[in-house]
């Protein structure tokens, strides 16, 4: 985990204000930060956080999901790239930033820590006001600013609604300060507290090492405390003292590359065809990988080792010359590589490769069958020439989709989409 990210919350420090499941992506996170960044299925994410009864259970992992989910939009509005990358039952960390999030991230820092500057030279009474603000755009009711006659040391009075059922008067203090708040200022805020009022402290710092022991002491009235950095984080969130601004951020997509589409046929009055009842994409396939003579199955699976710790795609083309000393071209290890695209063991984002599920799985338990399944249900032309080899021989198989390849393919993508076939079904045969 980098510094960023330890000094980052991706939830409010005060429990009742923490959205449900938040206290789960923190584990989530270091479940998948110990499995190389996974994928996991959520079901054994939920196995690895010691809940074996909630693995099985559709709406735990529903609400796991959701979770992460909202973790991510949490983090997003708060200037923060996003750590989880979700896809259907199963979620991975995100590969590291490129240059260009990072700067953003960079220049989000800079915006928040001048944000607290700013903060800490307004007048006291702004600031509360300031602080308010922000507590009515957390939906807290009855947000109102005391008078400093009569305010006990409280600056803000708020109503916490817990939906539509609970409510729980709120006494807020607002400190612009530089130095940390000590054990000293919790106890007398704790002292003016009525009974059922929640405390919470808003600083522009930070606490003592000893501060957060005696604000959540369970003997007492727990103090929920906000420090700067948290503060900025909220102010950012919600659109108090800062403006955000949307700009694209292009990367290559490598699956859309790698991918043949149908195209609807038209007929002679013009009119596009019916969609074929299969409409999943199917892949290109490029040559097979050299291993000196080794079996495709281990080729494959030292190709996609090579992805483990998502590795930048000219980091991986480095790799797999190292592993394949007769690619010597970069451009040629760069196609051959993007078989793992094409069979679904590798995506892209941000130019890092990512193992998907599937690489996942073919990792932790190399199958030749596996294998031939996923080849059939991506390869475009694999499962018509795997038809056709049950009625013919492999010569008249080859002489016919030369003749006649299936559609979108040519007849030499044809015959390499045979040879694959022929070596992943001698593999399976060989296993046996």
């Amino acid at each position: 985990m980098s510094e960023k990210e330890r000094r980052s919350p991706a939830a409010p420090a005060f429990s009742l204000l923490a959205t449900p499941g938040q206290l789960t992506t923190h584990n989530v996170y270091e479940v998948l930060r110990s499995r190389s960044g996974g994928p996991l299925e959520l079901g054994r994410i939920l196995r690895e956080l010691g809940d074996e009864q909630a693995a099985s259970s559709t709406l735990a992992q529903e609400q796991l999901l959701e979770a992460l989910l909202r973790d991510d939009r949490l983090r997003s509005a708060r200037g923060y790239r996003q750590r989880f990358s979700t896809s259907g039952r199963s979620v991975r960390l995100r590969p590291p930033g490129n240059k260009a999030e990072q700067a953003i991230e960079q220049e989000n820092e800079q915006v928040k820590a001048q944000l607290l500057e700013q903060l800490r030279e307004v007048p006291p009474e702004v600031f509360e006001h300031i602080v308010a603000a922000l507590f009515t755009a957390m939906r807290y009711e009855d947000v109102t600013v005391t008078r400093h006659s009569k305010d006990g040391g409280v600056d803000v009075r708020a109503t916490l609604v817990a939906g539509g059922v609970m409510t729980v008067p709120t006494a807020i203090q607002a400190k612009r300060w530089s130095k940390p708040v000590t054990v000293k200022e919790i106890r007398e805020l704790r002292g003016t507290l009525r009974a059922g009022t929640q405390g919470i402290i808003v600083t522009t710092g930070r606490y003592t090492k000893d501060a957060p022991g005696e604000a959540l002491n369970n003997s007492l009235t727990p103090i929920h405390l906000i420090n700067g950095h948290l503060l900025a984080d909220l102010l950012t969130e919600h659109g108090i003292g800062v403006q955000a601004s949307r700009l694209s951020l292009l990367s290559l997509d490598l699956d859309a590359l790698a991918t043949i589409t149908g195209r609807a046929e038209t007929s002679t009055q013009g009119a596009p065809s019916p969609p074929s009842r299969d409409t999943k994409p199917r892949y290109y396939i490029e040559k097979m990988p050299s291993d000196r003579g080794g079996s495709l199955l281990d080729c494959i699976v030292s190709m996609t080792t090579l992805a483990d710790d998502q590795p930048t795609w000219g980091r991986y083309v480095a790799r797999f010359q190292e592993r394949f000393p007769t690619i010597t071209r970069p451009d040629e290890a760069r196609r051959r590589s993007r078989v793992l695209v094409s069979l679904g063991l590798v995506d892209f984002e941000n130019d890092h490769m990512n193992l998907t599920l599937a690489g996942r799985r073919l990792l932790e338990n190399p199958d030749s069958k596996f294998l031939l399944e996923i080849f059939l249900s991506r390869v475009a032309g694999a499962q018509e020439i795997e038809d056709l080899s049950t009625t013919l021989t492999r010569s008249a198989l080859r002489a016919r989709i030369h003749q006649d390849p299936p559609a979108g393919l040519t007849p030499t993508q044809a015959m390499l989409v045979e040879k694959w076939l022929n070596h992943i079904k001698q593999a399976v045969s060989f296993a046996q």
